[in-house]
């Protein structure tokens, strides 16, 4: 029997522990594509969340109010003109210091000491609406602008322990039915429903279709919160509580 020549060489092969150009380029096109698909999504979730909760923020808020008006008989009194009606208007950068809207709801000052001072002002102090001091509603650490905040840029110094919605947003609207009558409309935002400012950005929203500014008809509600989130460019984007 004839053996094998052993001199014969193998044919050759080309390695195959590596990537040519084009199977490189393919994959980083895949990668393109799952990345334009998924990122949209994210973005999209991550938004959604954040409505949600202020939408909740909202919720317990309200309920806040109805509890107040249960045991004092009338809502808080916030600022007397419409653009003035903001969950922070007038409040002060210091968690000392006076923040109305807080001081009312929580019976305490935002750093948990008592409230102090006059009773009496326009609007009246919360010492002078909240006489009994009663709790509303626990105000957590995410429902403030925090220090760690401002470093990340996600807001100003000039914001810093202001009550934020999920999108670290403090130009929150809110607007009670001063006169009790069972709805929100003009006669309770003399000047108009305040405007709000978009989060993220410097566009100023002012409703004025979405509620009745008018003296008839109206919202049926105890108060209203609106906000206007990332990328709002009319009324109809606004965050809004009742709707």
């Amino acid at each position: 029997m004839k053996r094998p020549d052993s001199s014969a060489r193998a044919p050759h092969r080309r390695p195959t522990d590596g990537f040519t150009l084009i199977e490189m380029l393919t994959v980083v096109a895949i990668i393109g594509i799952l990345a334009a698909i998924l990122v949209p999504t994210v973005a999209g979730a991550k938004q959604s969340a954040n409505k949600a909760r202020t939408r909740a923020q909202f919720s317990q808020w309200a309920s806040a109010f109805e509890q107040f008006r249960q045991e004092y008989g009338s809502y808080p009194q916030l600022f007397p003109n419409g653009p003035q009606k903001l969950v922070n208007q007038g409040a002060t950068t210091q968690q000392t210091g006076n923040h109305l809207f807080h001081d009312v709801l929580a019976g305490v000052r935002r750093d948990g000491t008592a409230l102090v001072g006059a009773a009496t002002g326009n609007p009246t102090p919360a010492i002078g609406q909240n006489l009994r001091r009663i709790r509303f509603v626990t105000f957590t650490d995410s429902d403030f602008v925090t220090q760690a905040d401002v470093s990340a840029s996600r807001a100003t110094a000039n914001q810093l322990n202001f009550i934020r919605d999920a999108f670290y947003n403090t130009s929150i609207a809110v607007v009670a039915d001063t006169n009790l009558d069972g709805v929100i409309n003009g006669r309770d935002s003399a000047g108009g429903f305040p405007p709000v400012t978009v989060a993220g950005g410097t566009t100023v929203i002012r409703p004025t279709t979405v509620v009745t500014t008018g003296t008839t008809g109206g919202t049926h509600a105890g108060v209203l919160f609106y906000c206007a989130p990332p990328g709002a460019t009319t009324e109809n984007d606004l965050l809004m509580s009742w709707r």
